[in-house]
């Protein structure tokens, strides 16, 4: 039995014979005959009664005649969910924060390019503060940014946020670090370490809340480059703090250079981050849009 010979006995209930159906569809008598007459033997049910007159549907014949407009039916839609697919054009225009590219964006990308392969993505990185502005400015389509609770409060009528996933917060030292042997690091704890931190308006909420609440840190490097400040905690030079997520597949992690210790803080809205999608406040997404967006939540559950 396959799709053909479901064809077939539509064709012929529809038309009432076997050389009208045959003549429609473009395939000798015989053909569609036999198909009726394997699909009988396979099922163990007569679907016609054949005469002089025509074929009229047994009462079993029309069960398997509606299952069959029912798998028909459902196979069209499934022609078309590829069709979409295939045919999807547009232009996407991306601004993520660096997190993204070092975890699973370019792994995204290349399943998003393959499923939609006409549509021009545009990708930028930038800090939270900057994608959230472009995004306002609708400079971009789509912002995919680093947060913190406070990040979610920044309300305005131009965009909306939506959580990807929620992270906590781990210290980063190096495996020969004494805090390597921690359970947890607190705020106390950690502005007593030589310090490496992002110089970007992110990462200086977090940073002048804790100098501000707990004294000033020994802050004794400035760096956005994701490779320099792992090879600054891995040589123990500086400690560092990550989003959980960030890290924790990093091979400097894996290999045991660095060690990450959960960062505890009584104060819980900075002891957490999270994946955020910031996007311009319209009832009408692109599909473009709607369809990397939901690829992304997919790859996040």
């Amino acid at each position: 039995m396959n799709t053909e010979h479901l064809r077939y006995i539509i064709e012929v209930s529809e038309q009432g014979t076997i050389a009208k159906a045959a003549e429609n569809l473009h395939v000798s008598h015989s053909a569609i005959s036999q198909a009726i007459g394997n699909m009988e033997s396979e099922l163990g049910a007569k679907i016609f009664n054949r005469s002089r007159a025509g074929s009229q549907c047994t009462m079993e014949g029309k069960a398997v005649i509606k299952l069959s407009l029912e798998i028909m039916n459902k196979l069209a839609e499934m022609k078309t969910i590829g069709q979409e697919a295939t045919l999807l054009k547009g232009d996407l225009k991306i601004a993520a924060s660096a997190i993204y590219f070092s975890t699973f964006l370019p792994e995204l990308l290349y399943s998003f390019r393959k499923n939609f392969p006409y549509v021009q993505i545009e990708m930028h990185e930038n800090d939270t503060h900057n994608i959230i502005e472009t995004v306002k400015s609708n400079l971009f389509d789509i912002g995919l940014v680093l947060g913190t609770d406070e990040t979610l409060k920044m309300e305005d009528p131009r965009i909306t946020y939506e959580v990807l996933l929620q992270s906590s917060l781990v210290v980063c030292v190096s495996k020969y670090s004494p805090l390597a042997y921690n359970t947890s690091v607190g705020p106390e704890e950690l502005i007593r370490q030589p310090l490496v931190r992002r110089n970007e308006k992110f990462a200086d909420r977090f940073w002048n809340k804790l100098f501000l609440d707990y004294g000033e840190g020994n802050v004794v490097f400035y760096s956005n480059n994701h490779d320099v400040i792992k090879n600054l905690i891995a040589n123990n030079i500086a400690t560092g703090i990550y989003s959980e997520f960030w890290i924790r597949n990093d091979p400097l992690v894996l290999n045991g250079d660095i060690v990450t210790i959960p960062y505890v803080d009584h104060d819980k809205e900075y002891s957490k981050s999270y994946l955020i999608s910031v996007l311009p406040k319209t009832n009408h997404l692109p599909k473009v849009t709607r369809e990397f967006l939901q690829e992304i939540k997919n790859k996040l559950k």
